[in-house]
Order: structure tokens, then C-alpha cells, then sequence
């Protein structure tokens, strides 16, 4: 039997991380940290650069997929307060990417979305972004068993493993 938290499409959120994201931006910010340190840990954190100054992608993952009704209300308040035009992006990997977010108002957008099970932990570099699954998971009456648990505990499994945080590029 999977957990309620699982089958629901949520991902466990670590308030610990959003807390060192914090201490980290302080550190760029008074060069305490170098550019490449911080930019190794904003990746393992979900948070690109952009060509932009001051401004940052942030991915969210969504899990297997799938989203409840409350995460996808979640998300689009969070592209109206987050971001300046008000828009997010669907992925090919099935993953929702805020662009032009300021760097400073990221750990607030990233507790925002994890009191609904969402991280972008993970969300860039080279490990398991996402495990995905047919999008007439759970739905369809034809398929033989609903696959969507399992893939959400694979991901589950996955985010934060040891073993999966310097895959070789592009093994996405």
C-alpha cells in the first residue's frame, strides 16, 4: 500500500532546504560564495540562470504528471505572483517552469508551492527530474492497472537519493 501523500501526487518538502537555499543566496549576494559554488547548488535546487540579471527559471516538478486540482490552483497563483507576466511552462519531461523569477523571492515561491506537495528540487541537472506516466493514467478503462502510484513512488524514491545526484549528462 502506497502512502495517502503518494498516490495524492505530493512530494515530501524539506522547510530545511528552502531555510540553506536562504544562507546560500545571502552568500552569493555578499560574494562569501563564489558564482560556480552557487550556481552548482541553485541547479541541485531546480533554479537556472537566466541572461537577464537578477532573474531565475525555476522548475517545478510535477510529479508523474499528474497534478490535484488544488497544486494546479497553486501554480497558477504562483505564475500570477511570481512572475511579471503572469505565465508558467509546461516541459517535454512534464514539469512546470516559471521564468524571470527575482532571485530573492525564490525561497518564498518554493515554500508557497511546497505547502501542496511541489518542489523543484531536482528539478535541473543531471539526476531524475521527473518519472512520468500516461496522462490517461488512473482514467482510461482500458488500461490493465493504473500506473500513476507507482510512478509517483519511484519519484518519491528517486528525489534526494544519493545515488542519482551526478548521472552522467544528458541521461535524463
Amino acid at each position: 500500500m502506497l502512502p495517502d501523500a503518494l498516490e495524492e501526487g505530493a512530494l515530501p518538502f524539506e522547510a530545511g532546504e528552502i531555510d540553506e537555499l536562504e544562507g546560500k543566496i545571502r552568500l552569493f549576494r555578499s560574494g562569501q560564495m563564489t558564482p560556480e559554488k552557487f550556481r552548482a547548488f541553485r541547479l541541485m535546487q531546480g533554479i537556472y540562470g537566466q541572461r537577464q540579471a537578477d532573474h531565475f527559471m525555476v522548475r517545478i516538478k510535477v510529479p508523474f504528471g499528474g497534478l490535484t486540482d488544488t497544486q494546479l490552483e497553486t501554480l497558477a497563483r504562483a505564475s500570477e505572483e511570481f512572475t511579471p507576466k503572469g505565465t508558467g511552462h509546461i516541459t517535454t519531461r512534464q514539469d512546470i517552469q516559471f521564468h524571470f523569477v527575482r532571485l530573492e523571492r525564490v525561497p518564498e515561491l518554493l515554500r508557497f508551492l511546497g505547502k501542496v506537495g511541489l518542489t523543484s528540487r531536482e528539478g535541473c541537472g543531471n539526476t531524475v527530474r521527473n518519472v512520468t506516466a500516461c496522462s490517461l493514467a488512473g482514467v482510461c478503462q482500458r488500461e490493465a492497472f493504473d500506473v500513476a502510484p507507482y510512478a509517483a513512488a519511484v519519484g518519491s524514491h528517486f528525489l534526494r537519493s544519493p545515488l542519482v545526484q551526478a548521472l552522467p549528462r544528458k541521461f535524463k
